[in-house]
């Protein structure tokens, strides 16, 4: 069960990457795949090893998964393809951090449309509280 959460939360940290900073070019998406599955490989193999320094000592086991997951992080901003040619790790170094437009057509790639999951929650809002209201009038008179 454990190396099952860190796959999904490798998972989720490429999703994350590749939503808050979209213009990937041409090679997003294989390097997606490609580094997903690279990744999988090197946590199966750091899992093991944190299994059985977590036998001595627990906090050094949960130590070496938190390093695999900075590790991660610090080779995704570094590698991961941009179409402008500057590395997300130097974005970064020079404040240049994912606005909330970039992020919502990050989101798109991924199929959720931000703006239309934002109108239909707030129509389905109105009209609750319409709801919500007239039955509080009803049940003052």
């Amino acid at each position: 069960m454990n190396l099952i959460f860190k796959l999904a939360s490798a998972a989720l940290l490429h999703a994350l990457f590749f939503a808050c900073y979209p213009d990937t070019g041409p090679f997003g998406n294989y390097y997606l795949g490609i580094s997903l599955l690279l990744w999988a490989g090197f946590l199966a193999f750091i899992n093991t090893g944190a299994r059985l320094v977590r036998l001595l000592s627990g906090p050094a086991g949960a130590l070496i998964s938190l390093a695999a997951f900075a590790l991660m992080g610090l080779a995704l901003a570094a590698t991961m393809p941009q179409a402008d040619k500057v590395s997300v790790l130097e974005k970064l170094q020079n404040g240049r951090y994912p606005s909330n437009a970039d992020f919502a057509r990050g989101l798109e790639r991924f199929g959720i449309d931000l703006d239309k999951e934002l109108t239909y929650a707030e129509k389905t809002l109105r009209k609750e509280a319409a709801e919500a209201a007239g039955k509080a009038k009803k049940e003052l008179k």
